[in-house]
């Protein structure tokens, strides 16, 4: 199973070729995870006369990834069906249920632009102990412009621990995003190490960095996603009003 890809204007056009079966289902689930994370403005999956599927059941990789990218990057995935092979296995499956579905890119394209409303600014960092300071300035700045005062101060607080980690543990250039969306904000940094960040519970009686367990007492979620060029992404959403 391979995925051949083409950016329309910042959406992705990701088009599955080969045999979705048992051995093929693993690499496309990953492989939409990977386009995903880049945070494109919807990705697009095309159903084409290059992409056979074993059995109706497999097509619930498309529901899998849907809900995964629900959590973070909470992008629009559309699936493009243009055979009507395809068009009758999604229906049988019940995909539809949970994933936009429609006849062909140009509809998917009609889809895609009208996204549920985002900010979105990035910037790279440098692999240096002034990572956190200039993230922290930099999450400062957004959360002013986009008036969130009262994320403000929880929004510092990850930001720091996610790229301290990803200077420390990762020892990367890091790239910091942060997303707005009606309900949440988002912050992402990506690092050149693909080993998962991982929570580990610290005794009450033992010092040491806790950034971790911060992260996940002040965040609705967070996790780790692979990066498309073989590291990882560290991301946390937080409810843009609290009490969420």
């Amino acid at each position: 199973m391979r995925i051949e890809t083409t950016d329309m204007a910042g959406v992705v056009v990701a088009t599955p070729c080969g045999r979705l079966d048992l051995s093929g289902y693993p690499s496309l689930r990953d492989g939409l995870l990977k386009l995903a994370a880049a945070s494109p403005a919807a990705l697009v999956v095309r159903l084409g006369t290059g992409f056979e599927v074993a059995s109706t059941a497999m097509l619930a990789v498309f529901s899998t990834v849907r809900m995964q990218i629900s959590r973070w990057p909470d992008i629009p995935l559309i699936v493009a069906a243009e055979t009507d092979v395809h068009r009758r296995q999604l229906a049988r499956s019940g995909v539809a249920r949970f994933v936009s579905t429609v006849p062909d890119v140009a509809s998917a394209l009609d889809v895609a632009a009208e996204p549920p409303p985002r900010r979105l600014h990035r910037v790279p960092l440098p692999n240096s102990p002034t990572a956190p300071m200039i993230a922290r300035e930099f999450v400062r700045d957004v959360c002013e412009q986009w008036q969130l005062p009262a994320l403000r101060n929880d929004a510092l607080l990850v930001v720091s621990e996610l790229v301290e980690n990803a200077v420390r543990h990762a020892r990367s250039e890091p790239d910091l995003q942060v997303e707005l969306r009606p309900c949440t904000l988002s912050i992402a940094v990506r690092d050149d190490d693909p080993t998962p960040a991982v929570q580990t519970e610290a005794l009450p009686d033992v010092g040491g960095h806790r950034g971790l367990e911060l992260v996940d007492r002040l965040s609705l979620r967070w996790g780790n996603t692979p990066s498309s060029d073989g590291g990882k992404i560290v991301w946390a959403v937080l409810a843009r009003w609290p009490g969420e």
